[in-house]
């Protein structure tokens, strides 16, 4: 990454109330830049209670941390051994909800990978997987499409229920929060 995409993004953040964030339940606040592109500012303190965290997506994405950082763990569900979540197909986005009926899985990590400032990684969208974000982290996000792009997997522990991240407007008071720290970390990270 080049210093540009740091001081691109805190041209943004400096004036972060001049745009239409969206708070999505994982404890992420969204912005669009283009269609296919999202800029995130993390803080997981700030996500739904019990929020369901394990998902994929209907789209192939690049993921490039710009502060902070984030710990991608990615999962596999196996054959062998007892059950130990649901897994529930889901419409994406506003509105959000359950289709059908969910399924019991055995999930195994397969991969856990630290990312700092600077990196990024690339993942398909039928890997299920979860994001663990220090607060502040902030990723760019370029999405390309899949075939169907209103469906997505979530999987949430036996004996509970799926917890929606439906994404909402933010509140201004949300925006200042996850700006603040979102710039505290590009100036440890980046010294701008």
């Amino acid at each position: 990454m080049r210093i540009t995409t740091p001081l691109l993004v805190r041209a943004i953040l400096e004036h972060a109330l001049d745009y239409e964030w969206s708070l999505q339940g994982f404890g992420m606040l969204r912005l669009y830049l283009a269609p296919a592109v999202r800029l995130h500012i993390w803080d997981p303190t700030r996500a739904v209670d019990n929020v369901s965290v394990i998902h994929d997506h209907p789209w192939d994405f690049r993921s490039e941390i710009v502060c902070g950082e984030l710990v991608n763990v990615l999962y596999d569900a196996v054959a062998n051994g007892p059950d130990t979540h649901h897994m529930q197909r889901i419409v994406c986005g506003p509105g959000g909800h359950a289709v059908g009926e969910p399924e019991s899985v055995r999930l195994s990590v397969h991969a856990r990978t630290r990312y700092i400032a600077g990196q990024e990684y690339y993942e398909t969208g039928d890997w299920l997987h979860e994001s663990q974000p220090t607060p502040g982290t902030v990723t760019l996000v370029g999405r390309a499409f899949l075939e169907d792009t209103e469906h997505a997997r979530v999987c949430f522990p036996l004996g509970t229920e799926w917890v929606s991240a439906e994404p909402r407007p933010a509140t201004g008071e949300e925006v200042i929060h996850f700006t603040k720290l979102a710039l505290g970390r590009l100036s440890e990270d980046w010294g701008c």
